[in-house]
């Protein structure tokens, strides 16, 4: 198992955000305050429930959020921003049954 680096963490939530400030994606996530996102990407982990909703806005897993780890990436939504093709290893991966 890999170990969970809350920075680490936190890039990856910061990738996921992309383009939406902060107050936008916690308007999305259901977050109440702005600064709870901050607090995320400054290394906080968030709860279990928000690190799955993360997840699936991001159509990334949980694991990945958590470890970095590709593997069970669902989608390729974020591989065109420039902070996560830095963050994820490995091949792209191509999600039949997607819309574009």
């Amino acid at each position: 198992m890999e170990k969970v680096s809350p920075n680490q963490v936190g890039e990856r939530i910061r990738a996921v955000r992309g383009k939406q400030t902060q107050t936008e994606f916690a308007e999305v996530l259901g977050v109440k305050k702005q600064n709870y996102i901050s607090r995320y990407e400054r290394g906080r982990i968030p709860s279990p429930d928000l690190l799955v909703r993360i997840a699936e806005i991001g159509r990334v897993t949980t694991d990945w959020l958590l470890t970095g780890m590709r593997g069970g990436a669902r989608g390729t939504a974020l591989s065109k921003n420039k902070n996560l093709k830095k963050l994820k290893p490995g091949r792209k991966k191509k999600v039949l049954g997607v819309k574009k």
